[in-house]
């Protein structure tokens, strides 16, 4: 018998159609330059302006190990709740939707980092805070592709402010502590401990390749955005998704925060990735069963459905219809292959693709563009 095996977000933004109105939908779990602040001199570092505090490396010697009890106290604190209000189509009209997760407050200032799902398509966004209190929130900015957000709330009182640590330090068997809001604001500020089972796990979710830490730190609903905190009370990590397996139990999984920082960086100061490389083109992988019914000439490679007006791809040349078979030299059979060597590029740089139109094989070159996605007009 095949075990079952489904990467889940612990957390669902949208709502299938069908629903009754005011669905509550339990939202939580899914699912930066990092040396920059790593290798300051001083013991604390920010950015810009003070938008978030960070611990350096080199005053690692000196931090003191805490019980789990101590980090409770010291982080809970900088750990929110967040509501979601959503307004979605089902086949009886216009519905409410309701969804929650968590987040962590990342400065004075009322930044909070989160998942991208937590509050994508919402219409309407509160935090709750340890002190009982809540606040609208609006949005800075959110990237689908990493699942991270920024959101801020104009509080009056003082907000506490969590440490930042440094994810590439964290060792396998090492504590660690989630605290989040499972099955929402039922069970606000739930610490759990484990220890870290892994790192560098590539996971698919979706259509995304994810890089995370493996913890078994119970995560449940209601987790996601929450943070993962190592022995010291620095959060290490984002809460993310939760591996649902007939076989195994206690496989959670965090955004390490040395990647998830410099999307924070970029969400916060223009309200999008800057820089991120784009192509221009959808694809659909080959198979034989496709190359069978449309005549094509190979059996592997990408098959061009669309190509985005004003993008590299265009100016290029490539069309609906062709094939690209090789990308930067490199021979592509999957959108993530040709993803992963797009991104060793910046955009503006440009690559060699190879492509068959027809029975001719043609090499072109395409300048990279930005993309946008995100950014406010």
């Amino acid at each position: 018998m095949s075990m079952k095996k489904t990467i889940i977000s612990v957390i669902s933004g949208a709502v299938a159609g069908g629903m009754i109105a005011s669905v509550m939908t339990l939202g939580a779990v899914v699912l930066i330059d990092k040396e920059d602040f790593l290798n300051k001199p001083s013991s604390y570092v920010s950015y810009s302006e003070n938008d978030f505090a960070m611990l350096s490396g080199e005053a690692e010697n000196k931090k003191e190990e805490l019980s789990v009890e101590e980090i409770a106290k010291r982080v809970g604190p900088s750990i929110v709740g967040i509501s979601c209000t959503s307004i979605v189509q089902s086949y009886f009209g216009a519905q409410q939707s309701e969804s929650g997760g968590s987040g962590i407050i990342i400065d004075d200032k009322g930044h909070i980092v989160t998942n991208y799902h937590v509050i994508d398509g919402s219409s309407k966004i509160k935090v709750k805070l340890t002190s009982g209190n809540e606040y609208e929130a609006s949005l800075v900015g959110g990237d689908e592709k990493t699942d991270i957000a920024v959101i801020k709330i104009a509080a009056n009182e003082e907000l506490h402010v969590a440490t930042i640590g440094n994810s590439d330090e964290v060792e396998v068997g090492a504590l660690a502590v989630a605290i989040g809001n499972p099955l929402a604001s039922e069970l606000f500020g739930t610490v759990t401990a484990g220890v870290i089972s892994g790192v560098n796990r590539t996971m698919t979710v979706g259509q995304r390749d994810m890089n995370l830490i493996q913890t078994d730190a119970a995560i449940s609903p209601g987790n996601s955005g929450g943070a993962l905190i190592n022995k010291y009370g620095e959060v290490i990590g984002i809460n993310s998704v939760k591996l649902v397996d007939d076989a195994a139990e206690g496989l959670g999984f965090a955004i390490p925060m040395n990647e998830a920082v410099p999307i924070i960086q970029d969400l916060m100061k223009y309200g999008y990735v800057k820089g991120r490389p784009m192509i221009g083109v959808s694809v659909r992988e080959i198979t034989r069963e496709l190359a069978y019914y449309n005549n094509l000439l190979v059996e592997e490679g990408l098959y061009i459905m669309s190509v985005t007006e004003g993008s590299g791809a265009e100016k290029a040349g490539l069309q609906r219809g062709d094939i690209i078979t090789k990308f930067d030299g490199q021979k592509v059979t999957t959108a993530t292959q040709m993803n992963k060597i797009r991104d060793k590029h910046k955009a503006g740089q440009s690559v060699n693709v190879t492509i068959l139109r027809g029975n001719v094989e043609k090499n072109v070159k395409i300048t990279l563009t930005e993309d946008l996605t995100g950014k406010k007009k």
